[in-house]
């Protein structure tokens, strides 16, 4: 009995003395809790950040779109004033003649009026002067022909006239249709510009909270750990200290016994007996491992995905650049074909029209040198590259990289490589 109060007496001052001994600490305590919750902000704003990115690579396709369409627009003016041109050399021409039969029969009519005749005085003389009756009804058809065809080309000419001035009207009704709609592109462009320099500042301020997220997670971690190492710390050295007092009691406690035992008389020996004592056995605990969403691929034989995606590398770094098509600066889209040019392979101007090219496949079951694209239609396409990353040329203000590829992000594929 005596035994076990001194083994309770013990453990009570040595837990008694591991609890006085956790450490006070002069900044805020910081616990696993508020590392979580940073974390969390970390991811909400890693999060809004590639929302805004997408926008400005949607405000990216825009643009490239409008430039397409604005070169249609210069050459469809090109070929109207070009129409517009040709037909006002056809009215000129049309006038001419016109004036020209104008003239010659005002001038024939006048030579008939000066010989004091009448135009229908001298066909009457020419059918009744006829020999027989079939010779006058030859005379007269002739007659009444050279009437008809004269009014006919008259009518015609006048006709032909009227025509080529509403032609002309159409003309540059369409011509001044063309060049609203190019003023209007243009509009669109400078509000598309202002939207993506908003944008752009949004993301400039996300950028700069996620810093200081970061920032404040790195400091919080810091500080839990120098904090949990003092802790552990402390509390070994309490349990040196609390285990050195035990031991020193326990000295004394068996010096006393024995000096007792020396004055008392002698009896048999009992022989002592120790309780036994566990020592708890730790568990590892094993954490899950972590999924990542990754696609899976397929393996290709085709030698011309390696040739293109190490062409392909040769860019990296190169400035995005709106309607970019070659090494001096790319767009999204001006990249892939131009890549894929290398090695023969022509695919079309815009991003939405590389979606439709090629075999669409599922964007979980992706190979090296397929075409990946973000929005339907997309606003937005790079190539694969392999070990869960693409490369592309993501957007205004920065270059041609390589990126991690999460399928769940994308749209659609296309297989071009065969």
């Amino acid at each position: 009995m005596k035994r076990k109060l001194v083994i309770y007496s013990v453990m009570v001052a040595l837990l008694s003395t591991i609890f006085q001994a956790t450490p006070t600490f002069a900044s805020p305590t910081v616990t696993q809790e508020q590392i979580n919750e940073t974390e969390g902000q970390i991811t909400a704003t890693q999060n809004q950040i590639e929302e805004i990115e997408t926008k400005i690579q949607q405000l990216d396709d825009r643009i490239v779109i409008g430039m397409e369409k604005s070169k249609q627009l210069n050459n469809d003016i090109k070929v109207q004033q070009g129409q517009i041109v040709k037909t006002k050399a056809d009215i000129e021409k049309a006038k001419k003649d016109l004036e020209t039969n104008k003239t010659y029969y005002t001038a024939r009519l006048k030579t008939m009026q000066e010989q004091g005749q009448q135009p229908m005085i001298t066909y009457a003389e020419f059918i009744l002067s006829s020999e027989s009756f079939s010779q006058l009804l030859t005379r007269s058809t002739a007659i009444m022909q050279i009437l008809d065809n004269n009014t006919d080309i008259m009518k015609t000419l006048a006709k032909k006239e009227e025509n080529l001035l509403g032609a002309e009207q159409k003309l540059e009704n369409e011509l001044a249709q063309l060049k609203k709609s190019q003023s209007d592109l243009v509009s669109e462009q400078k509000q598309i510009e202002a939207d993506k320099a908003e944008i752009k500042t949004v993301l400039a301020e996300s950028k700069n909270t996620l810093n200081q997220q970061l920032a404040q997670l790195a400091n919080q971690k810091t500080l839990k750990s120098a904090q949990d190492k003092a802790r552990q710390e402390a509390q070994a050295r309490a349990v040196r200290e609390a285990q050195e007092r035990v031991a020193a009691e326990e000295r004394a406690r068996q010096a006393a016994e024995e000096s007792a035992n020396q004055q008392a008389p002698e009896s048999p020996a009992q022989p002592k007996q120790e309780s036994p004592v566990e020592k708890p056995v730790k568990k590892s605990v094993k954490k899950p491992a972590k999924s990542v969403d990754t696609p899976k691929e397929t393996v290709t034989n085709s030698g011309d995905a390696d040739a293109l995606i190490s062409y392909a590398k040769q860019f990296l770094g190169v400035k995005y650049v709106w309607g970019g098509t070659t090494p001096n600066g790319f767009d999204c889209s001006g990249f892939t074909q131009y890549v894929f040019r290398h090695i023969g392979i022509s695919l079309p101007r815009v991003s939405r029209d590389q979606q439709d090219v090629g075999t669409s496949i599922s964007t979980y079951n992706v190979q090296k040198g397929d075409l990946v694209f973000r929005g339907n239609p997309a606003h937005h396409v790079g190539i694969y590259i392999g070990g869960g990353k693409y490369i592309h040329a993501p957007q205004t203000g920065d270059v041609v990289k390589i990126s991690a590829y999460n399928p769940s992000k994308f749209t659609t594929a296309a297989r071009v490589l065969r």
